[in-house]
């Protein structure tokens, strides 16, 4: 069954006194790409996490939020008292000079680099850490997948639906041709030989059948027609294999170059409203399919 490409998942686990909260968002993406937001000391754990990711998610653009609280959270900041005394003695020094009163507060200073330093974990603590997360990421995919398939089983009924719509479009077209070319046939006797009586000649049916001879070969579309049916079924058959994106969308791109192609060859007016709505409908296939994995 296709997948959507666009879901999102949460999930918390607990172990002991340690609590892990993931949250995952996927959209469209020609390729897969993943991006982790977390607390300072767990980017260590990126290449981990986007392994797993990548075992279940093969195509979008995957954001990651990672929360881990508890026993297992990382210390707090702290401050680096020794640099923040150094700022503060060129800051006084600069006063003096200038005549300046010193400030009361040190909360700008705060913002300075080296001021505030991370306490990242030690790597046995996120090696302890890993089981936990890898739990809530499991989890958190479970609920992810679950929303793509739901969004993908109803992608995939509204393609078959539109693929349907195709196939009468292809027939309605494919009854018109023999149509077109009688159709040919009287506008073309009725207004040469009004020319041509004008002259006291006559039209004669040999070299009136050789004009409708040319006429079929230039506008000959049975070959387009058959294109796009096996298009459209190789289509459905794709709808339901595993992430079947990028044939699905170079599929959409042949049939409407198929349609097209009709639209240059088949000078009749019904013809040309019936490829406009062929058009539409695989606009409308083209669409969807940029959100199947």
């Amino acid at each position: 069954m296709a997948l959507s490409m666009t879901g999102c998942g949460e999930a918390v686990a607990t172990d002991g006194g340690s609590t892990c909260r993931i949250e995952l968002r996927c959209v469209n993406n020609r390729f897969l790409k993943f991006s982790l937001r977390s607390r300072e000391g767990f980017a260590a754990l990126e290449s981990q996490i986007e392994a797993a990711v990548r075992r279940r998610v093969r195509r979008g653009a995957v954001q990651m939020t990672l929360d881990v609280t508890g026993a297992a959270a990382p210390p707090p900041r702290s401050i680096d008292a020794g640099q923040l005394e150094a700022y503060l003695g060129q800051l006084e020094t600069f006063c003096s000079r200038h005549d300046l009163a010193l400030p009361k507060s040190v909360d700008a200073l705060l913002t300075l680099p080296g001021i505030l330093t991370d306490n990242l974990p030690a790597h046995d603590v996120l090696d302890r850490t890993w089981p936990l997360v890898s739990r809530a990421l499991v989890q958190a995919l479970d609920a992810l997948d679950a929303m793509r398939h739901a969004e993908g089983e109803t992608l995939a009924r509204d393609m078959r639906a539109t693929c349907g719509e195709i196939r009468g479009l292809v027939a309605t077209i494919r009854t018109r041709v023999p149509a077109m070319l009688d159709d040919h046939r009287s506008r073309l006797a009725e207004r040469v030989g009004r020319v041509l009586a004008t002259q006291g000649i006559s039209l004669g049916d040999a070299d009136l059948a050789r004009e409708i001879a040319l006429l079929a070969d230039r506008s000959d579309i049975a070959e387009e027609l058959v294109r796009l049916e096996s298009h459209v079924d190789q289509f459905e058959r794709l709808l339901g294999e595993e992430s079947p994106g990028r044939a699905l969308d170079f599929l959409a791109q042949e049939l409407a170059r198929e349609a097209n192609t009709i639209a240059s060859k088949a000078p009749d007016v019904t013809i040309a409203h019936a490829v406009v709505d062929l058009k539409t409908r695989i606009e409308r296939l083209r669409e969807m399919v940029q959100n199947v994995e």
